[in-house]
């Protein structure tokens, strides 16, 4: 498969690298012409304390799409639909999207690609700069559509595993979706309120508490719509937070370097979903408020 990554932030650089290492046919994608061609062509992944450059394609071309089999687009939410414009305008119809974004706003608009389908991944990535990313940590990515469309997913989630990717096709990938929103919204925002790693929500008491009860409110959203969540989304919340007590979340992260916030793709669609079902979510919106007051966004 050839294979384009639109978005060079950590999650595409870490998608990037590893493919390259299999030596796979991909092209990073990275809509910041002078970005990308600064990147020289490489990518530097540090693991274990160990940086090692890679070389793979790296463009600002959409031209590239032309010639897509599979397209991961690892862009944050708020920039799905202009990735989604990119790949109607330039990509073959029959070319496989993947959308590997937090939280559930993307949701509707995948779902108008004719193979689009979605990505959980649990794989820890880091951008240091751009062209340079730390693999965090190991964990399962999962695959899968919410279209009655036959979309051989198979052959992807063998490609990602041949990339060092462990991946699998989930048959309820909209439950997927569900359980990593309810980790997000547990997790994203408190550590920008707070200031801390994940493991450290759990140190500081009030934090712990009303992470409970922020993904409470989401269980109760997601029992209403009939989603089955697998695992308890509270205890999985906690047992993510000490797995990856020393990360900082994405969130954090996009709050230190200013970027936009992601908060109404995740707590923020939480919110809009129960008040649909009216279903109160006091945590959530308080907790939006707060972010949103050290850190206003359009």
């Amino acid at each position: 498969m050839h294979i384009v990554i639109i978005g060079a932030g950590a999650l595409g650089s870490l998608f990037g690298a590893r493919f390259s290492q299999a030596r796979a046919q991909v092209v990073l994608f990275d809509h910041h012409a002078q970005r990308a061609a600064a990147l020289h062509n490489r990518l530097i992944l540090r693991e274990k304390g160990q940086d090692q450059t890679l070389d793979l394609s790296i463009t600002s071309d959409p031209a590239v799409l032309k010639q897509a089999d599979l397209i991961l687009l690892c862009t944050k939410s708020g920039d799905v639909d202009k990735g989604l414009a990119l790949i109607r305008q330039y990509a073959p119809a029959q070319a496989i999207v993947l959308g590997f974004q937090n939280g559930i706003a993307h949701i509707d608009a995948m779902q108008t690609m004719p193979y689009g389908g979605f990505g959980v991944t649990a794989q820890g990535a880091t951008l240091l700069q751009p062209g340079h990313v730390v693999h965090g940590g190991n964990g399962p990515t999962v695959i899968g559509t919410l279209s009655n469309q036959p979309i051989p997913l198979e052959p992807v989630a063998q490609l990602f595993t041949g990339a060092d990717i462990p991946t699998t096709v989930s048959l309820d990938i909209k439950g997927e979706l569900w359980q990593k929103l309810l980790i997000n919204v547990g997790i994203n925002g408190l550590t920008v309120v707070h200031q801390c790693t994940n493991g450290q929500l759990l140190l500081i008491p009030e934090a712990r508490q009303r992470l409970i009860h922020l993904v409470e409110e989401g269980a109760m959203v997601a029992r209403a719509l009939d989603i089955d969540m697998h695992t308890d989304p509270v205890q999985r919340c906690l047992e993510v937070c000490k797995a990856t007590s020393s990360n900082s979340s994405s969130m954090l992260q996009d709050f230190r370097k200013q970027k936009p916030s992601e908060m109404m793709a995740i707590n923020g669609a939480l919110v809009h979903e129960a008040e649909k079902l009216g279903i109160a979510t006091p945590e959530n919106k308080l907790l939006i408020q707060q972010v949103q007051n050290l850190w206003p966004w359009p």
